[in-house]
């Protein structure tokens, strides 16, 4: 926890910042309103990913090659989805 000063202070660092750079400071307030959107994205991109691996294998399991090709097609999507919302950032 932060002592009183040290919050008081950091205030002040904060009404400062908001006074001197209001352009920097809202690129952080958007930012920070984005992100619950982004953990269901994140959440979206792995679900893609296991249930395309399903798929895969029910395709493998009845030697259907187009549905192992789509399914295949859709884990490199998530695959991708996943990887840009984790390391994009």
């Amino acid at each position: 926890m932060l002592s009183e000063a040290e919050q008081r202070r950091l205030t002040e660092i904060e009404v400062t910042l908001r006074a001197d750079d209001p352009v920097f400071v809202r690129r952080f307030d958007e930012r920070e309103r984005s992100q619950p959107r982004r953990r269901w994205y994140g959440l979206v991109a792995v679900l893609i990913v296991m249930v395309a691996a399903a798929v895969v294998v029910t395709g493998l399991m009845v030697s259907s090659v187009a549905t192992v090709v789509v399914a295949l097609t859709a884990v490199g999507a998530g695959a991708g989805m996943w990887v840009t919302d984790r390391f994009g950032r």
